[in-house]
């Protein structure tokens, strides 16, 4: 038997540690492959979940194209007033399903109105103002999670984007320019009258800022579709002032004002008018608002009030405590550059 030397000890011994290695890193490539194969079957999960999505979301958004219309005569700007749609409420008559449904209904009223008067004007563009309790909330009051057919996740960042972009998109078929003004309701804020949330924290600005990306998109991401069309003026603050033709409309939600749900205050509106009058700092000469469901033109010398219905067609509390009622409805106007408010119409729903 052959001895062996020193040096075929330390070439073995070399050997047998680099078999040592191998061993190691084929134990590691195995652990290796094992993750990779894992994270290919994830990775084909997810993908067919975001195929899924895709394939059952609804098609892509086209914005209409750019209408034409009468080239002389009077010029005319629609004003386009939705408020207190209560989006997610249930009563007898009144759900989601009916709440998209009324305010398609309003849009498609403004636009057979605009049609009849562009027999003698141009009317091209459309100011909308949402006017604030676009959504029902689900914690406002005590039962109200009793009397809602969705969470206010769904009000706001769902339903009703979809709904209030198919209605801007509507809008934009028959008017070349749609400039959106909007503020917050009551029924937007997170929680009860005394909730501890932050002033911003409001669900009909959440509703809000979704329409508007998914309309525009995002900064980093705009969609160019409607450039130039299409305006958002999102107020941060309880109030918003809208110039045309250099006319100041001021649009508050209207639970700033005191007095009951349906029988409308009077000298409380007239009250907080003139004291908008000098405490808000951007001049105006006429007042829209809603929240009380009753719709209401009255006039303070040269100043003017609108106040607007609401989209809903029964209410439990207004029965029940206030024994009143009204019938759906919402406020068309038309501004002319002379005169300012031209037209009024209640649009029934």
């Amino acid at each position: 038997m052959k001895k062996r030397t020193k040096k075929s000890e330390q070439t073995l011994t070399e050997f047998l540690a680099r078999d040592a290695e191998v061993q190691e890193l084929r134990k590691k490539v195995g652990g290796l492959e094992r993750q990779l194969k894992k994270a290919r079957a994830q990775e084909s999960n997810i993908i067919e979940a975001v195929v899924a999505a895709l394939t059952d979301s609804p098609p892509r958004l086209v914005a209409p194209p750019v209408p034409t219309f009468l080239k002389k005569g009077l010029h005319e700007t629609a004003i386009l007033h939705i408020s207190d749609v209560q989006l997610g409420k249930v009563t007898e008559t009144y759900d989601t399903a009916k709440a998209e449904e009324r305010v398609l209904l309003t849009c498609r009223k403004a636009i057979e109105v605009a049609e009849i008067r562009r027999s003698f004007a141009r009317i091209d563009e459309i100011h909308v103002y949402l006017g604030g309790d676009m959504i029902e909330g689900e914690d406002v009051f005590a039962t109200q999670a009793h009397e809602i057919d969705s969470s206010v996740y769904d009000q706001a960042c769902v339903n009703g984007p979809a709904i209030f972009a198919k209605a801007i998109l509507l809008l934009l078929g028959s008017f070349e320019k749609v400039v959106v003004c909007s503020v917050p309701g009551n029924h937007g804020r997170n929680g009860s009258p005394h909730t501890r949330a932050h002033p911003r924290t409001n669900w009909d600005q959440v509703l809000y800022n979704v329409t508007r990306t998914l309309l525009l998109g995002s900064p980093a991401h705009p969609r160019k579709e409607l450039a130039g069309r299409l305006t958002f003026n999102l107020s941060e603050r309880f109030w918003i002032v809208d110039r045309v033709y250099g006319w100041g409309n001021l649009l508050v939600h209207g639970h700033q004002i005191s007095g009951g749900f349906a029988a409308f205050p009077w000298y409380g509106a007239s009250k907080k008018a003139w004291g908008w009058i000098d405490s808000i700092p951007e001049t105006w000469e006429r007042l829209w608002f809603g929240h009380f469901h009753t719709p209401v033109r009255m006039t303070l010398n040269k100043r003017e009030i609108f106040a607007n219905g609401t989209t809903e067609s029964d209410n439990v509390y207004a029965q029940e405590q206030l024994a009143a009622c009204g019938r759906p409805c919402q406020r068309l106007a038309f501004m002319d550059a002379k005169h300012g408010v031209v037209s009024d119409d209640l649009l029934y729903l």
